[in-house]
């Protein structure tokens, strides 16, 4: 078995990312070997789950690893784990009726086998073939992606990349988002009815584990959340499968209700309603747990550890360039973006930052002080709560900006591409590992850009604002 990687924290941001997807490489090769073989039942989902934390771990660090690893090839990696997930499921609700089977009567018995043997169907066809072809497609990604990794962490240490941002600050520029995308999903859960939104904290909650499980054992309170986040995604993994099961009961009902198959209609009858209390006592554990203000515990316990990042991470130094634009580049349309405000709290030496962000339906609020000019600037950071911003928004009135931020990876670092909503105005900035490096314009922006305005004091977003 691979073991994890530790020592994490103080890496280069780009190493500690490429580290994290060795690992869960090698666990998946670990498990791909063994598909097929006799009696090891769990070397598929054991397949599964390595590929489904590589693909999350490389998303959220997409900006440090973009010449290793581009969306085409997480693509891939979500496809080939989703492959054999219908078979998955089909075992899952296979081992649901083997728990219940001995509770059926003689009469419902016909109900139960035609279950039976439309989840065996499912099975078969779920898995099949789709096996041999999985293991074959995740050798080529293997391969390919490990030659990748290479090669990033040859032209990181050559570009200076070891001295930019540490992996622990990395961790914590993510953890804000990702919990917030868990409440987000958890508040909008108020009965059985909200599955969608249940399914999609359910996913939330999967990240959220998957992007802390890497420093377990580096940082104080992590277990703690893992733990928690493991018996959410379970619960709400529960939910879900009796939702799907009771979904293809209900179908089956509907297709015997006239005809040969008809006397398998008692014992569908029954299925469905020991699958409708399982939901119930399912969604009641939710509620008890989780719905409401239960879950503020959790999320106060996530910020500690966001804190206690910041303080490991040293990620107070700012080294930026800024770009002026002559237009937003094409290639931008359609594209993911932030919708950002931001007003400054005027003061004599110090003035004080406040944002609202919105992405993805989700929305947090930022404080920050940054103190110096130029190149190289210490900033301050911090997360804060609605009810905070709320008192400190108004202190702003007359020092606002409001923009669109688009975020592109580009050769281990991330440029940022403001387009300003309430005038003319656009701004590309770019964060580096060292005061030395001047990065290659791409050829996606190189054309836009009128020239470099670091340090001009007409283009500090503070004097924008005025």
């Amino acid at each position: 078995m691979a073991r994890r990687p530790s020592g994490l924290l103080d890496l280069p941001a780009y190493e500690g990312a490429v580290r994290i997807a060795r690992f869960y490489l090698d666990r998946a090769e670990q498990a791909a070997a063994r598909l097929g073989k006799k009696g090891d039942e769990g070397a598929l989902h054991d397949f599964r789950v390595s590929l489904r934390r590589l693909r999350s771990n490389l998303q959220a660090y997409a900006p440090y690893l973009a010449t290793a690893v581009t969306p085409k090839q997480r693509k891939r990696i979500r496809n080939l784990a989703s492959s054999t997930g219908g078979g998955r499921d089909a075992e899952v609700q296979l081992a649901w009726l083997e728990a219940h089977q001995l509770d059926v009567s003689i009469e419902e018995a016909p109900g139960v086998e035609l279950l039976r043997e439309r989840l065996e169907g499912r099975l078969q066809q779920g898995y099949g073939n789709g096996v041999s072809r999985a293991r074959r497609k995740f050798d080529k990604l293997d391969r390919r992606l490990r030659r990748r990794l290479d090669d990033l962490e040859t032209t990181g240490r050559a570009s200076g990349l070891n001295e930019g941002l540490r992996f622990s600050a990395a961790i914590e520029r993510c953890l804000p988002e990702y919990a917030a995308q868990l409440d987000l999903h958890l508040s909008r859960v108020h009965t059985l009815a909200d599955e969608p939104e249940a399914h999609r904290a359910r996913i939330r909650a999967k990240r959220l584990r998957y992007l802390l499980e890497p420093i377990a054992d580096d940082v104080e309170g992590v277990s703690d959340l893992l733990a928690s986040l493991k018996g959410l995604q379970d619960l709400l993994g529960d939910l879900r499968d009796a939702q799907l099961l009771s979904g293809l009961v209900t179908e089956l009902a509907r297709q015997v209700e006239k005809g040969p198959l008809a006397e398998a209609s008692l014992g569908l009858l029954r299925l469905t309603a020991w699958l409708e209390a399982d939901q119930q006592q399912l969604f009641e554990r939710l509620r008890e747990s989780w719905l409401g203000d239960r879950s503020a515990p959790f999320f106060s316990a996530v910020e500690k550890v966001r804190e206690s990042l910041v303080v490991t991470g040293s990620a107070d130094i700012e080294i930026e360039r800024k770009y002026l634009l002559s237009a937003m580049p094409p290639s931008l349309e359609g594209q993911p973006f932030r919708e950002i405000e931001q007003g400054y709290i005027p003061g004599e030496r110090l003035q004080e930052r406040v944002r609202r962000v919105r992405a993805d339906g989700t929305e947090w609020y930022v404080r920050t002080v940054k103190v110096g000019s130029g190149i190289r600037r210490i900033e301050l950071q911090e997360d804060t709560d609605r009810e905070t911003f709320e008192v400190l928004w108004p202190l702003t009135d007359g020092h606002r900006v409001i923009k669109r931020r688009y975020r592109v990876p580009e050769a281990g670092l991330t440029w940022e591409v403001d387009e300003f909503t309430d005038r003319d105005l656009v701004l590309a900035e770019i964060e580096l590992p060292s005061e030395d490096v001047k990065p290659k314009l791409p050829e996606w922006i190189a054309p836009y850009v009128v020239r470099e305005v670091t340090g001009e004091p007409e283009y500090l977003n503070v004097n924008l604002a005025c």
